[in-house]
């Protein structure tokens, strides 16, 4: 069976606030945790530290398969951590898109789906930022642009299996309420592709329910979790309990299978 999953963006923590997203976070059912914008910091090592000494499998995507440092990762580099709490996944050796390969992490689910029981991948994604609500600087829109044209064509060109692709990949869904004047245009074409040519479903299409609200109140929603046939479409809530209470600017998304 294909297991639960909970995304949320963790935003780099200091070790103090790592204390209450763990405290948030083992009150949470669901067998796979996959936190986003994680570092080499004191807070993500905490989080990882604990989840390892509870028994848990944990994943970073700043690290070789091997738990080695990746190569080109330095201090202010950031990525994804998969946290497995009874799942068994195993890590892919898969080498990640051209541009912030780092940010992209590649795991399998024991158990098949469909008439063949193929085996499903997972993948996990922190996706190159821009500020929707504020004019961003050239260089940082021109390298959300560049990441994104990496990212899908690698994701295209992955060999055919069931997918779970799931994080925050810093598109802006669909439906958003709040006039965003400074969305790409690469993000809606984006967005188009994966849902269009490359197969991938959307569970919360259309809501407008955000997972990111900024400073001054406006918000979208960042937080994905897409399956690609045989595997369902699943079902998704949003909890914002953790942006509510202040442990970071995102709600968690949670998807598991229907029933």
């Amino acid at each position: 069976m294909t297991p639960s999953l909970r995304t949320l963006n963790i935003s780099r923590p200091p070790r103090e606030r790592a204390r209450d997203l763990l405290a948030y976070l083992w009150q949470c059912e669901e067998e796979v945790l996959v936190l986003t914008e994680t570092g080499w910091g004191a807070g993500t090592a905490l989080i990882e530290d604990v989840c390892r000494a509870a028994g848990f499998a944990t994943f970073s995507s700043l690290r070789e398969p091997a738990d080695a440092r990746r190569a080109g990762v330095d201090a202010t580099s950031l990525g994804v951590l998969l946290v497995d709490r009874g799942a068994g996944l195993t890590r892919l050796d898969v080498p990640g898109p051209s541009l912030l390969a780092e940010r992209v992490l590649v795991a399998q689910v024991p158990d098949g789906v469909g008439p063949g029981a193929e085996p499903v991948r997972l993948v996990a994604v922190y996706g190159a930022a821009s500020d929707p609500v504020r004019y961003a600087n050239a260089v940082q829109r021109q390298r959300k642009r560049d990441w994104l044209l990496a990212f899908l064509t690698w994701l295209s060109e992955l060999p055919p299996a069931p997918t779970i692709l799931v994080g925050d990949l810093n598109i802006v869904a669909p439906g958003h309420v709040d006039r965003l004047l400074y969305v790409l245009g690469e993000e809606r074409t984006a967005y188009g592709l994966l849902t269009g040519g490359l197969g991938y479903r959307d569970p919360l299409a259309g809501d407008p329910e955000p997972t990111w609200v900024d400073h001054s109140g406006a918000a979208c929603r960042y937080d994905y979790a897409l399956t690609t046939a045989p595997l369902p479409v699943g079902e998704c809530a949003i909890d914002h309990t953790p942006r509510l209470s202040g442990l970071t600017d995102h709600a968690a998304l949670v998807w598991r299978t229907p029933g």
